[in-house]
């Protein structure tokens, strides 16, 4: 059992490496870091790197100590998906820490446009083509099953990228595109003449398209767009909370100790950059309910002594420490059976990446998914 001594005696160890993503996430972390080494005495020391296999990295071989990420990145690395595939890039038994951000995106038609409803998205729909983007083109098929139709019914505009295809859709060329509601193209889409409109996205008034949209892609939650354009502002669309993790092996007083200051202390950095709003309790509470990332031992503590840790906390991260387990266990297993057959342990080399799909296969290992509440 881990002794947690008083916030005011606790000896800070004498450095914080934190690694955020090249200006946004070095910019978010110094926001809140100063104040904590001001106060501490800590050494904070930021890196950025634009690459998340990098970060994540660093935090598996203990070269720093927190970084930030969301549902479908984590699951892609304890998946050891695409370039996660990696001798040193795969699963490894992360813990959640703190909250850092949300997000929101949803999907936007033309102000005159006859779309104004999911089922309205009916064969001939026109929609802008990103298929051969990854980030973007899942979600588009879970809104085409969500409505009912497949890929062969939609007439697909060839689209450069993203402002290409904000741009579409204001000219009339597409009826319908997914799109980042703070988005510079989304703004300007905005000013058009005939304005844009939101296409709510709401599972609670239809259960039955949202498990289509799920059972395509696993990882999304929805909620009112909170954030972006006004026409976007209340209609709902797909939400995303980034929660700052460590790995298992972190000392847990120390972990404590951040997450109390963080929490304790976030009426003093709230207003020093704009994502800092969403550092709150009631939203790490809340993604709590959702996430599969078991929670660091500390951060555990915290919220037992707060009174906010329940039997259903338990219960799911006993659950997400087993699947967290599980991965990493067959992980290297299956890095020793490609050692024995001389396999390069390589993202792009194809012997590789099917010995580890056949082998989680073999193991009926799930995917990860998002929970809908601990229940």
């Amino acid at each position: 059992m881990v002794q947690i001594t008083s916030i005011h005696d606790y000896k800070w160890p004498e450095e914080l490496k934190a690694m955020g993503w090249t200006g946004l996430g070095e910019d978010i972390l110094k926001s809140w870091a100063n104040l904590l080494s001001a106060e501490t005495g800590i050494k904070v020391t930021v890196i950025g790197t634009p690459d998340t296999v990098t970060r994540f990295r660093a935090i598996h071989n203990g070269q720093a100590h927190i970084t930030a990420g969301g549902a479908g990145e984590l699951a892609r690395m304890l998946e050891a998906k695409q370039r996660y595939a990696g001798r040193e890039t795969g699963p490894f038994p992360l813990r959640v820490v703190w909250v850092q951000s949300r997000s929101n995106s949803g999907f936007f038609v033309r102000g005159d446009s006859p779309v104004r409803t999911i089922y309205d998205i009916k064969p001939g729909i026109r929609m802008p083509d990103m298929r051969t983007y990854i980030e973007d083109q899942p979600i588009v098929d879970a809104l085409l099953a969500w409505a009912g139709i497949g890929e062969e019914d939609v007439v697909w505009v060839p689209a450069k990228n993203a402002t290409h295809k904000a741009e579409l859709v204001v000219q009339g060329k597409a009826d319908i595109a997914f799109a980042i509601p703070t988005a510079e193209s989304i703004k300007k889409a905005e000013l058009n003449p005939h304005g844009i409109r939101w296409i709510d996205l709401n599972p609670e008034t239809d259960p039955e398209g949202a498990k289509r949209f799920w059972a395509v892609k696993p990882l999304i939650t929805f909620g009112p767009i909170f954030s972006g354009v006004p026409s976007s502002i209340g209609h709902w669309g797909t939400c995303g909370t980034s929660l700052y993790f460590t790995r298992e092996q972190t000392d847990a007083r120390f972990v404590y100790h951040l997450a109390r200051w963080l929490d304790e202390n976030y009426h003093r950095f709230k207003n020093l950059h704009p994502w800092n709003e969403f550092m709150r309790r009631d939203i790490l509470l809340e993604e709590l309910k959702r996430t599969f990332v078991p929670c660091h031992e500390g951060l555990v503590l915290y919220l037992k002594e707060l009174g906010l840790w329940t039997s259903a906390h338990d219960r799911r991260q006993k659950a997400n420490i087993e699947l967290v387990s599980r991965y990493c266990t067959a992980y290297d297993e299956a890095i020793a059976m490609a050692n024995r057959k001389g396999i390069s342990i390589e993202p792009k080399n194809p012997a590789w990446v099917e010995l580890w799909e056949s082998y989680k296969k073999k193991l009926d290992l799930p995917p990860f998914r998002v929970f809908q509440s601990l229940n």
